[in-house]
């Protein structure tokens, strides 16, 4: 090998640092061949090795390390390996999805104990039933949680290298890496006047079972492979649901992360299943209320195979309606479908800190991996266990249908009646519309804004928490106008009256920086008194936050620049992820631009980014007047230079050609 040759591929050689920082699946797992030649690389499978994007190419990609089996469709399979400097010292898959597969050995002057449990492994805990364990002198070192765990050690140096876990369910395989977080103990510290009380969810029977349990058994149905069993008369949903109804409700809806890295789903509106605001729908909800009951959990808490009555938080709204009426108790669904979500607390705490909690608040938290004795806890593991008599409740082994929600519900009902959480311990006012505490901004998202800047933000955040409280206006569905109205034209009081007809709330926020020709305290007057006839519209100042010299500079200086393109984004995602949710915005209205290609480009711009939040993008084709030309503010202006009001006037409300007269009389009286 040539010197040149050397050098290239001595530059090739992959960095510690590089694998850490890897969370793609095909190439975190061909940087760890070179590693695995030189330290310790062992795997344990949690629940199942693969899942819906696990395809051959992956399984493929981890033979490469030596391995010889091929995980590509060996679901609900428990598999651990460990390879060091090249060699594969151990590799095992069971032979049903049944068993776990279990090893302890010497590595150097190492102990090592490896455990990979899937999800059909029995135990003599409910719920503890899948489980990886890479434990090294009796620490574990998994990351743990559902899909392939990895640790990468050195145990020359008894040194970590890394620890990751990929998550086969999750599209494009999410990686995930243990990180600090909050835990239930800090929460309950921080949050005294707030009721937390874990619950585990039944098992599916271990003896003794049905024959539509022996069928759900037999044939290893799942909701990936619902859609063979339709057909049969053993499958328990199709006495409440047609075939589309079924497929509806047993598919994810689309979800994203927000801001503060908290999972919500885009809205669905569905014969079956509905989902608002980010959260699923509670059917029954009461129209006032006193306190809140959040249900925090994975995808039976969310309600996969039920209706939107049919959930466990519509079924305990329904009790708590009928049985402890003067409580004024709304119930929330912060429940996750397919995501993961029983391998996950980490995300399940930080649902927990988003949840807009009061004073005599329940939160009903689900947890997978026992629960902690200083907890009020609720387990329901071993519920279902025969003999009962509730029925078949199960589609597959580990979802419920409608009727084994409403027996949790019950459940629920019950513990919190005997352990006394409908006594209240302050007394409350009736509040439709809780406010929501200010979260922290991540500021590292927002390049050239201070802390100073920040800080602002935070508390215009604030006021408009407090007028959409002050409105009762945060469980809406509202909407969103910017407009500079320079000046208000009647091609402006057509937009607003367009998006007013289309949402239960219009914010119109006014550009607040002062670099029009007209004075924006004076356009602000022309907009409220030009939109007074709308009893859905709230006009207020866009702060420094929404198109300003801080967000938008090219706007205030539009006629030089129309030629270039132009970067929108700062200003738009600040809207879609500070500001719109303060007011519960879901949609964002614009008029059509044909002329303005800084405007146009805006629009192009929200078009792309606020559907990323959960946002509406609505553009409106504009008011026209003679000739089929469109209204504009920059007509008006040129038409007020030459003293042209008969022509305004066909073209602005009479409030703004009475404030425009008079602005023209007084400019002419003082010279």
């Amino acid at each position: 090998m040539c010197e040149e040759d050397k050098k290239l591929k001595f530059q090739e050689k992959p960095r510690i640092s590089d694998l850490q920082k890897e969370t793609n699946f095909i190439k975190y797992t061909e940087l760890l061949v070179p590693f695995s030649k030189q330290y310790a690389v062992f795997i344990a499978v949690c629940d199942t090795p693969c899942g819906n994007w696990f395809s051959a190419r992956h399984s493929k990609q981890l033979l490469k390390l030596g391995l010889k089996v091929d995980l590509f469709r060996k679901y609900r399979f428990s598999f651990a390996a460990v390879i060091y400097q090249g060699n594969v010292l151990f590799e095992s898959i069971s032979t049903s999805t049944s068993e776990s597969v279990e090893h302890s050995f010497p590595l150097e002057d190492l102990e090592c104990n490896l455990k990979s449990a899937s999800f059909d492994v029995s135990s003599d805990s409910l719920k503890n039933r899948s489980e990886a364990e890479i434990k090294i002198n009796g620490r574990d070192y998994a990351v743990g949680g559902r899909g392939l765990n990895f640790v990468v050690f050195d145990p020359t140096n008894e040194i970590l290298i890394d620890s990751v876990r990929f998550d086969t369910y999750e599209p494009t395989i999410q990686c995930f890496r243990n990180f600090q977080i909050p835990d239930l103990m800090k929460y309950r510290i921080e949050h005294p006047d707030i009721s937390i009380i874990c619950f585990v969810l039944p098992g599916f029977p271990k003896v003794n079972i049905s024959e539509n349990e022996k069928f759900i058994v037999e044939n290893e149905i799942n909701v990936l492979n619902l859609h063979k069993f339709l057909d049969s008369d053993m499958f328990t949903l199709n006495s409440c649901f047609t075939k589309d109804e079924i497929i509806e409700v047993i598919t994810a809806p689309k979800a994203f992360y927000d801001i503060y890295g908290t999972r919500r789903f885009e809205d669905v509106s569905g014969s079956c299943l509905n989902i608002s605001n980010g959260y699923r729908v509670t059917k029954g909800q009461p129209r006032e209320y006193k306190r809140t009951v959040y249900l925090v959990g994975g995808c039976s808490v969310f309600g996969i195979g039920a209706a939107d009555g049919g959930t466990i938080a519509s079924a305990l709204q329904k009790l708590l309606n009928d049985y402890e009426p003067e409580q004024k108790f709304i119930v929330q669904n912060y429940g996750y479908n397919l995501t993961g979500g029983a391998d996950r607390p980490s995300e399940q705490v930080r649902v927990l800190y988003s949840l807009p909690v009061k004073p005599n608040d329940i939160v009903l938290f689900q947890a997978f991996r026992g629960i902690d004795a200083s907890y009020h806890s609720f387990n329901f593991g071993y519920s279902f266990q025969r003999p009962h008599e509730y029925g078949d409740i199960f589609f597959d082994k580990s979802h419920y249908g409608e009727s084994g929600y409403r027996v949790i519900a019950q459940k629920m009902f019950d513990g919190l009646k005997e352990q006394n959480f409908f006594e209240q311990t302050a007394r409350l006012e009736i509040s439709e519309f809780p406010a929501i505490p200010p979260e922290p901004v991540n500021t590292s998202k927002y390049k050239g804004i201070s802390e100073e800047e920040l800080a602002q933000l935070e508390e215009y955040k604030r006021s408009l928490r407090e007028l959409s409280v002050s409105q009762r206006a945060a469980n809406m569905k509202n909407g969103a106008v910017v407009m500079n109205c320079n000046p208000f034209t009647l091609g402006h009081q057509y937009l607003v009256e367009q998006a007013a007809s289309q949402t239960d709330h219009l914010y119109v926020f006014v550009v607040q920086e002062d670099k029009s020709e007209f004075p924006f305290n004076e356009r602000l007057k022309l907009v409220k008194e030009g939109t007074a006839h709308l009893k859905n519209v709230t006009v207020i100042s866009s702060g420094r936050f929404i198109i300003s010299t801080l967000t938008f500079e090219e706007y205030f200086n539009k006629s030089k620049i129309q030629s270039r393109e132009i970067d929108t984004s700062l200003d738009i995602t600040l809207f879609a992820k500070e500001i719109a949710p303060c007011l519960n915005i879901c949609k964002r209205f614009a008029g059509e631009e044909p002329f303005d290609n800084i405007t146009r480009q805006y629009n192009e711009t929200m078009r792309r980014i606020l559907p990323q939040y959960g946002i509406d993008f609505v553009e409106i084709p504009r008011k026209t007047t003679f000739g089929d030309m469109p209204i504009s503010a920059s007509y008006v202006r040129k038409l007020l230079k030459d003293h042209k009001f008969d022509d305004i006037a066909l073209i602005v409300p009479k409030t703004t050609l009475e404030y425009l007269a008079a602005k023209s009389l007084n400019k002419s009286a003082t010279t």
